[in-house]
């Protein structure tokens, strides 16, 4: 019957194709994989568990999306992953000299989200990375309101001293990360363009983040907020060498000062500090005393082996078998809280040439730039290499995911970035409203 037969082709030709091609696929999980960047951002600062969740969903997103040669390529290319790479092999070449097998897994599963960086250098979309920095001012927004309402006396935390407004010891990695949160607001409300009523709101939340960083007690993000306000006033003024200078003389001092004198919070831990070096000899019992204690005694560790150190984990055994021989009435430790000792004693000089090498890649890069986020790029390692002095921030959950993450959305080369991209986005651009773009 030719009309039934017409018919059929008829019906079979107005059918919607419902299956997506492999492209259509690949171009999905990346639009996917590219969200969960900005909700990992966001979360970071908010929850370690939820967090790993989502670092969990990105991976398994990440594997399907497929399109391996094209990531293997821009992971090859792509200098800071390269160098991400060697740090991480040289912790894995400085297993084979720590014959302790625990000790040593111990080690290497600590450093697991530094493997992050080259898997999300991949997926970053160069036109979002605004948009990921600004989910994680959002999400430390979020923790900087929870520490508003902890003063204010509608939360309470438990199992802290009075006065302190983070839960338990996060402030070692809150005051950090809020002091990051506020140079790039500065940086947005100088070189952004934004329209006024953003501008106004921006303004308000900048000076609600300096005050709260104050308020709140971890002093290594103090000194780290000094440090970027000081970077900040050199990137403003660099065309006036002799304002730059006299702005580093006198500002982050002035704001050392009034901060002193207004806030009984940082003035109680200026004066804790400073009183703790004074009695460190007597007793190093103290907080700043038990650091200058773990640096003197891992500093002796180095010197037995200087040139590859003790072994990719083997700090705690080397620590405590020092430890109880000269001084058993001082607390061991897994983590002499500075990530420059740390590297030297387990990996020597050879390992603190590979930490480095992470920080002198990134200044190059910044140096290189020829974009607007030169800026962010020089700012960005200076932040690490302070933060490191006093804390192995590399090693700790939010502070290794963030340098990560931030790694891969400073330093994605757009060349790259154009060239795996191509093909793939048939979608309209997803990129932010004019106002939260940098120029």
């Amino acid at each position: 019957m030719p009309w039934a037969a017409n018919t059929v082709r008829s019906t079979t030709c107005s059918l919607p194709n419902n299956h997506m091609t492999r492209a259509q696929f690949q171009q999905q999980m990346a639009r996917i994989n590219s969200w969960l960047l900005v909700l990992l951002a966001f979360v970071l600062p908010v929850s370690t568990s939820i967090t790993s969740v989502t670092a969990v969903l990105f991976m398994a997103g990440w594997l399907l999306e497929g399109d391996f040669k094209r990531k293997f390529e821009e992971i090859r290319s792509n200098p800071m992953s390269r160098v991400v790479l060697v740090y991480i092999a040289v912790l894995l070449v400085g297993l084979l000299w720590n014959d302790q097998l625990a000790a040593s897994a111990s080690g290497i599963q600590k450093q697991w989200k530094m493997l992050l960086m080259p898997v999300f250098l991949t997926a970053v979309r160069p036109e979002e990375r605004w948009r990921i920095l600004w989910a994680f001012i959002a999400g430390m927004s979020l923790m900087m309101l929870s520490t508003y309402l902890a003063w204010l006396g509608f939360i309470e935390h438990t199992g802290v001293p009075p006065g302190q407004l983070t839960k338990k010891s996060y402030h070692v990695v809150y005051n950090p990360m809020l002091a990051l949160s506020i140079y790039l607001l500065l940086y947005q409300l100088i070189w952004g363009r934004l329209q006024s009523w953003l501008r106004l709101v921006l303004t308000g939340l900048a000076a609600l983040m300096i005050i709260n960083m104050f308020m709140t007690e971890g002093r290594t993000g103090q000194l780290a907020f000094f440090i970027l306000v000081g970077v900040l006033l050199f990137q403003y003024l660099q065309t006036s060498p002799w304002k730059a200078a006299l702005a580093l003389v006198l500002v982050p001092p002035l704001i050392f000062f009034a901060s002193y004198h207004l806030s009984p919070t940082f003035k109680h831990r200026v004066d804790l500090a400073k009183k703790e070096v004074e009695i460190y000899k007597q007793n190093p019992k103290t907080s700043v005393g038990q650091r200058l204690f773990f640096w003197e005694h891992s500093w002796r560790i180095f010197q037995e082996a200087p040139l590859t150190g003790v072994g990719t984990g083997g700090f705690e055994a080397a620590y405590a078998e020092r430890n109880k021989r000269l001084s058993p009435h001082m607390p061991a430790t897994d983590n002499p809280h500075n990530q420059y000792i740390l590297s030297s004693v387990q990996l020597g000089l050879v390992g603190l040439a590979s930490l480095l090498a992470l920080f002198v890649t990134q200044l190059w890069l910044a140096w290189k730039s020829k974009d607007d986020w030169g800026k962010v790029r020089l700012a960005f390692p200076v932040f690490f290499m302070v933060v490191n002095l006093t804390e192995s921030y590399l090693l700790i959950h939010e502070t290794g995911i963030l340098f990560s993450l931030l790694c891969a959305v400073l330093y994605k080369l757009p060349s790259v970035a154009d060239a795996s991209l191509e093909g793939r986005r048939q979608e309209k651009s997803a990129t932010l409203p004019a106002e939260l773009r940098t120029r």
